[in-house]
């Protein structure tokens, strides 16, 4: 069992906890907790090893997995230093970032998520998985958001990262990947209802920050701005939450369109 916190592997996952660059330095990136670190596995991802604390779920964990990644146990006390969790689980997985998507992959998909400026965390990572349940594969991040690997975003996205194509990218790249198709932005002052929009066409939406907004490289790229109808006086609505209600009714549209 290791005790100290100077061990290499202890210390280089709470690196990757704490720092972007290093994380992409190393192509490295952490996932806490059985449930997310089981999905990751089972949907592809490379665990480079695993840190386990001394205590009995942990262990079972462990036995009843066939996990080939090195595991480490680590004392409770090390696992709280290094943890991102209040309550840590126990459970820390050390993954290998998967390999950057050939952009020729989201060109031929019929919607594309554009996630502009996003900042918070957790609201990256609920994009993520709601991409994900929608079957949005193409998720492009524009300068400024959140780092896709933050701790707090792959928590977020509860295994999201396994199963769809995301990479950040400068805005020039994603001007070319949206090349040829309609791109609409997520205005509460837009014109046009969501709804409006033949999504079985290609498409790409653009779901700003709550702060910052729309940016103006994503308003010149743009056809339109599109608004969900609200009532109640109500201004606008949280960024996943929009993501999920546009990108559903363009899985909607794509279901009844292979139904018919």
């Amino acid at each position: 069992m290791i005790v100290s916190p100077q061990n290499p592997r202890v210390k280089l996952a709470r690196q990757l906890q704490q720092r972007r660059d290093f994380r992409e330095a190393e192509g490295l990136f952490v996932a806490e907790g059985a449930r997310l670190v089981d999905d990751l596995i089972q949907a592809g991802m490379r665990a480079a090893f695993v840190i386990l604390s001394d205590i009995p779920t942990a262990r079972d964990w462990r036995a009843s997995r066939d996990i080939s990644a090195d595991c480490l146990i680590v004392s409770e006390q090390t696992m709280r230093g290094l943890s991102g969790e209040v309550t840590p689980p126990g459970i820390l997985a050390v993954f290998h970032m998967p390999a950057a998507p050939d952009p020729a992959a989201a060109r031929s998909a019929p919607t594309i998520l554009v996630l502009d400026g996003l900042r918070d965390p957790g609201n990256l990572g609920a994009c993520l998985r709601v991409a994900a349940g929608a079957d949005c594969r193409p998720v492009l991040l524009s300068p400024g958001c959140v780092d896709l690997y933050n701790p707090k975003v792959v928590r977020g996205a509860m295994g999201a990262h396994a199963r769809i194509l995301a990479w950040q990218r400068p805005w020039s790249d994603i001007r070319s990947v949206c090349e040829g198709r309609a791109v609409w932005v997520a205005d509460a002052a837009g014109l046009r209802d969501y709804d409006t929009v033949d999504w079985r066409q290609p498409n790409a939406i653009v779901i700003g920050g709550e702060a910052a907004g729309i940016s103006p490289e994503a308003r010149n790229m743009a056809a339109g701005a599109l608004r969900i109808p609200l009532a109640n006086h109500v201004e606008s609505l949280n960024a996943a939450v929009a993501c999920g209600v546009i990108l559903f009714e363009a899985a909607r549209q794509r279901r009844r369109a292979c139904r018919a």
